[in-house]
Formats: structure tokens, sequence, C-alpha cells
């Protein structure tokens, strides 16, 4: 007798929130045995099944207060289900994956909003307008703290949004025209945590290209990788690094890519990105105090990427994006890296999962984290 077909895994549906738009859901893994596809990388990325073991690190003991509120909460340790989630070869968020010369360097003082959305390329582009009354400018603004920033509200993160993507291909016109769409859905999933911390929500520029850029932050050649530069509030994306240096096709890889690229943008609009400038400049960028302070804020924009992913999942983005996203994110690291600014292949898996797995912004603050979960 021939055994019936068992049935096949669909995501859970979430039941509405009682705070609609502010109560995310969690990323979902695939059911036991059913790995997501494998993925690829360069230099600092290590396949799956080559990435070191070991203790997994601890997440942040306790979360900062927010200002609006004078309840504080716990962040709770590191979910087993993560651990699970790890054990039966899921991955658990977006990519770590920014240039290991730090070129999302961090700026002081207030953002001024972005009239435009625009995407720059060697093809026709969209813009789409973005406007902000003066009010709006004076009430919203980012604040310089680390830990205790007011982003940190207890049970907020990213909320489901539905996202509709174009079909994916690797030249520079098509690759612009995919994260020109994704990044509106960004937006969306981050606006109502951004909104009530009082926080500003002026959309960053994206700007993808083929050949050497200059940029506020310095130039960027085509073989680098993209950075998010926040003296313009621009993303950058090199296509051609991803394409031809990793050699990598899949869409799944290139959203992971951008989710993380959009952390940092989260960083400037809360204010995160000033603080760090200020203690980097403080500790000098270079040395071993300075050195930690860049992997705290690479890895929390990598967490904040889990839980991009697990918006636009929950969103019904299919899971052959949302899973080569993560198992990529999970793969890289300083081990091939001359220098320790991004976090090793462990701490990064574990942050990416921590993001996807629990969604909540306050389980994705490195700023409280000791050392030994930000090597």
């Amino acid at each position: 007798m021939t055994p019936p077909v068992p049935p096949q895994w669909q995501p859970p549906q979430w039941q509405q929130p009682s705070r609609p738009g502010l109560i995310p859901g969690p990323g979902q893994g695939p059911p036991p045995g059913q790995a997501p596809p494998a993925g690829y990388g360069h230099a600092a990325w290590v396949p799956f099944e080559e990435r070191p073991t070991g203790p997994i690190p601890r997440v942040p003991q306790c979360a900062p207060q927010a200002p609006q509120r004078n309840n504080t909460g716990l962040v709770v340790g590191l979910v087993l289900a993560a651990v699970a989630l790890f054990g039966i070869g899921t991955v658990g968020a977006v990519a770590a994956s920014v240039s290991a010369d730090r070129a999302e360097e961090p700026v002081d003082g207030p953002i001024a909003a972005s009239p435009t959305t625009t995407g720059e390329t060697t093809a026709e582009t969209t813009t789409s307008e973005q406007t902000s009354t003066s009010e709006d400018l004076e009430a919203e603004q980012p604040v310089p703290k680390l830990g205790d920033n007011p982003i940190n509200i207890e049970g907020n993160g990213a909320v489901t949004t539905p996202c509709s993507l174009p079909a994916f291909s690797t030249d520079v016109a098509s690759q612009d025209a995919f994260y020109q769409a994704a990044l509106p859905c960004l937006m969306q999933a981050w606006e109502p945590a951004l909104e009530e911390a009082n926080l500003p929500t002026d959309a960053p520029r994206v700007v993808t290209t083929g050949d050497d850029i200059g940029t506020p932050c310095g130039l960027r050649t085509w073989d680098q990788t993209a950075l998010y530069c926040p003296q313009d509030n621009t993303i950058y994306m090199t296509a051609r690094y991803y394409s031809e240096i990793e050699g990598r096709s899949e869409a799944g890889v290139f959203l992971g890519q951008f989710a993380h690229e959009f952390g940092h943008a989260l960083q400037r609009l809360s204010g995160i990105n000033a603080a760090y400038g200020s203690a980097s400049a403080n500790a000098g960028a270079d040395t071993e105090a300075g050195l930690e302070l860049t992997r705290r804020s690479e890895l929390q924009a990598t967490c904040f990427e889990g839980m991009s992913l697990a918006a636009l999942q929950n969103g019904g983005v299919s899971n052959d994006l949302v899973f080569p996203a993560l198992r990529d994110s999970a793969a890289r690291g300083d081990e091939n890296s001359d220098v320790d600014d991004h976090g090793s292949i462990q701490t990064n898996s574990t942050w990416v999962e921590q993001g996807f797995s629990k969604n909540e912004i306050t389980q994705c603050n490195t700023w409280l984290s000791p050392p030994s979960d930000v090597d």
C-alpha cells in the first residue's frame, strides 16, 4: 500500500492584533526536514554546512524604557524556536553584507526631508514624490541615543506588509526596478513603529549602479558591496558586485542585501546613527572599542533586516525569496575579512534569526548586549 502524501506546509494565518498595525507577527520557518534553498557568496561568505558551531550568544537582558510610557519590559532570552530552526537547516534573517571599510559613515545632526525618492541607473527609473510639512519636521526629529533610543518600544516591530515585486534579473535596470518596488513596502512595514516613537519617516533614496559612483561618503567602485550613506540618506546598490563578483542570481539574496542597507536607514531616522557616530569618534574608529561599536551597528542592521523579511513573509512574499535571503545572511561574517567590523558568522546567524523569528525592535537592541554577543 502506498503511504499517503503528507500535506504541503503553509505559513499560518496571523490573527488581527489588538492594536492593528503595531503588533507584528514573527517570521515562519519551514517544517521539519524542509530546508531553504542553498545560497552562495563572496569572500566573507561561508557555505551553511561549514559554519562554525558553538554556544549561541545571549540576547540583551533588558529593554530600554520608551519615553512615551512608564512601563518597562525585559527582552526575552534567545528563543528556543530559533535554535530549532537552525537545527533543521533554516537560517534566520537578512543579509549582513556591507563593506568591510565601514562605508556607512555615521553622521550627526537632524534629518531634512528628502523631497523625492529616485533610482539612478543607466536605464529609465521612476520618481515618487515625498512631502513633509514644516510642523512635521519640527515635531519629528531623530534622538541621538543608543540602547535607550525611543524606537525601542516593547512589542513593536515591522508590521505585516503585502508587497508586489517585479520579476528579477541581474541587469542594472531590473535590479533597480526590484529595489524601487521593495522600498515603499519596507517603509510601510516600519512607519507605524517610527510614528509611535515620534521619529521621522523620510524614505531613503535608492541609487542602483553598475559603475563607480561618487557619494558624500566617498567613492564607491562597481566591485564593492552596497552601502547606505547617511549624509545624503541614500542606499547605493552596486549591481555588478553581487552578480559578477559574488556570482549571485537568486532574487532573495539581493532582497536581503537591500533590507540590510535599509536597516542602516532606520538607524539614521531613529538617531542611533548619530549617537554611534559620536561614540565612534570618541573611541577611535579603528580601535578595539571603535570596532565593537561598528559591529553593534552592523548587527542591529542585520537584525532589522530579519524583521523586515518577517513583515514581508507575513504579507505574502514568497518563501522562495525569503528563505534564500535568510540563508545567505546567516552565512556572512568576519572570518574571511581583514577587519572585525561586522561580527562572526555565528553572531550574524544569531542576530538575523533573532530579528526574523521574534520581529520585535527591542529584540534587536545590540547596544545593550555584552561584548561576547557582538564578537
